[in-house]
């Protein structure tokens, strides 16, 4: 997004008159539409991303330890999918090892990597999604996949994500780094289920217009033909 083109522009000392940004484009087959109704169980807050620290893996367990204390027993649940390196499993082991000590391991599952359908399927039993990541994310194409699938989102206000949250308007930003404000913002929809219905429908209209891969497609070949048309000119 525009964020990382500006960051990009200083790296690389290229004008930022001269930079053009394609956003990211989604398979959108089998993606999205009608959802089954949910049944009457436990929220499901989910994690779709690589696990390990820089993206936010423990903040997240952390703040699902507040909101289930609050929420009182079998609540709330966290489902977590993704990749897990082995330099990464002991981060892991720890996390989940904390997770057991706050008498919550019944409300945690990891389901581990995803293929495509899986993926979609693990987006589409959710209730929201969060990946607060500490760093500066410059893409954030499992917030995309989770709208989507009108899933809304809860994410920090860094990197791309303001610019997405303010594109597709399907979730809320929080203060990054606090895990009080993933509590409260977590907290804010679970309350909210008219909110979300809403954050859901309104983020996957959004991604089907502005996040396709066919709208990437185009964009791209706009940039080529516009490229080559300048340097005809020159």
């Amino acid at each position: 997004g525009s964020v990382y083109a500006d960051r990009m522009s200083g790296l690389l000392g290229i004008r930022a008159a001269r930079m053009r940004i394609v956003s990211l484009g989604l398979n959108l087959e089998g993606q999205g539409g009608p959802r089954e109704p949910r049944r009457a169980g436990p929220f499901v807050i989910g994690f779709l991303a690589r696990i390990s620290p820089e993206k936010g893996f423990d903040q997240l367990a952390q703040a699902f330890r507040l909101v289930s204390e609050r929420a009182g027993p079998g609540k709330v649940v966290l489902r977590a999918a993704g990749y897990l390196g082995p330099s990464d499993r002991p981060y892991f082991d720890q996390v989940r090892r904390r997770i057991e000590s706050w008498g919550l391991a019944a409300s945690f599952e990891y389901v581990g990597e995803l293929d495509r359908a899986a993926k979609i399927e693990f987006l589409r039993g959710l209730d929201l999604l969060s990946v607060p990541t500490i760093y500066r994310e410059s893409k954030g194409l499992s917030v995309l996949e989770a709208l989507a699938n009108g899933v809304p989102v809860v994410q920090p206000a860094h990197g791309s994500f303001p610019e997405i949250i303010e594109k597709t308007g399907g979730g809320v930003l929080f203060e990054p780094g606090s895990v009080d404000a993933l509590a409260s913002a977590l907290e804010s929809l679970i309350a909210d289920p008219s909110r979300r219905r809403a954050l859901g429908e309104k983020g996957e209209e959004a991604v089907r217009r502005l996040y396709s891969d066919e709208t990437m497609a185009r964009d791209t070949l706009t940039v080529y033909l516009s490229a080559l048309s300048s340097a005809g000119g020159s």
